[in-house]
């Protein structure tokens, strides 16, 4: 598709005797013409107007229909279409993009319409498979971790203690495998614990019941979510735990093997699995809209005022 062409001026009709106006009105015409071919090429203009623009590399302002360009830099582009490797500039407003792929540090908008099907955000699932009990009623337990299955973002640090790399708004799922071993129902309270303080409000109590027979006891799956705002990067959580009796344990059971007529393969039980998924950044409400100036009219006059 070739480049539109610069259009002539319109030049005035000579008259029949020597008019020096005439003549000044057009020799005029004729050196503006000529100046904008000088100065107004496609590779040394700052404004080009045409219907398409193919090249390597293009500085300036750009008016027309479609751009394709490994490298954009300017302060104007209004097009139908553009195509390019990258675009450098000091903003973007439009009514819509389209494109493959966006890659910045920081996004500020209203909404988001997609199906987020490649928004990569923190999340971890923790594993015991270890048997665990309480040393003293006196005391409250930290539930520890011995795996880790999706390790990015959330790590184990000390055992017990479930490190964010990064601040923000989290939910926590925990399920625990409880045993009562004794002959009366047994109590179990479960709570969170944020850099060494306990977070207000966050216990849970699971009731048990008595055990079944001697050597067969009662079992409970402890199950809650958690959300929890991890105010700085590289805090931690740890999930403690306090029961009402010794007897009460956090057990794991093996893989069971398949007899026929009697049971069908069953897989190992953990004795804990937590779940840590990321929801949201930690973003103030003044920063997640820009501001906006107010305007007011009235009989004595205008009044504007501008937010900074």
């Amino acid at each position: 598709m070739a480049l539109e062409k610069f259009r002539a001026p319109a030049l005035p009709v000579p008259s029949l005797e020597y008019d020096q106006r005439q003549q000044t009105d057009l020799i005029r015409a004729l050196r503006i013409y000529f100046n904008w071919l000088d100065s107004l090429t496609p590779n040394q203009a700052e404004s080009y107007r045409a219907n398409l623009f193919i090249g390597g590399e293009f500085e300036g302002n750009f008016t027309g229909g479609t751009v394709t360009a490994s490298t954009i830099s300017g302060t104007n582009a209004d097009v139908d279409r553009l195509y390019a490797d990258y675009i450098r500039s000091n903003g973007f407003l439009g009514g819509g993009f389209v494109g493959n792929n966006i890659m910045g540090s920081d996004f500020y908008g209203g909404r988001f319409y997609g199906n987020g099907r490649y928004i990569s955000t923190a999340y971890n699932q923790l594993i015991s498979n270890t048997d665990q009990a309480a040393g003293a009623l006196g005391t409250a337990y930290a539930v520890t971790y011995d795996t880790t299955d999706f390790p990015d973002g959330i790590t184990i640090t000390s055992g017990s203690r479930i490190t964010f790399a990064e601040s923000g708004v989290y939910t926590i799922t925990y399920s625990i495998q409880f045993e009562n071993d004794n002959n009366t129902s047994e109590t179990v309270d479960i709570w969170l614990r944020y850099e060494g303080t306990d977070i207000a409000g966050s216990n849970s109590r699971f009731g048990m019941p008595p055990r079944k027979g001697a050597g067969v006891p009662s079992t409970l799956i402890a199950v809650t979510p958690i959300t929890v705002d991890i105010e700085n990067d590289g805090d931690y959580i740890q999930i403690m735990w306090h029961p009402s009796d010794l007897g009460v344990t956090i057990e794991h059971y093996p893989v069971v093997t398949a007899s026929p007529g009697v049971t069908p393969a069953i897989p190992a039980t953990p004795s804990v699995i937590v779940g840590v998924t990321f929801i949201s950044a930690q973003f103030p409400l003044a920063e997640r809209v820009a501001p906006l100036g107010i305007s007011a009219y009235g009989q004595i006059g205008e009044v504007s005022v501008l937010l900074a």
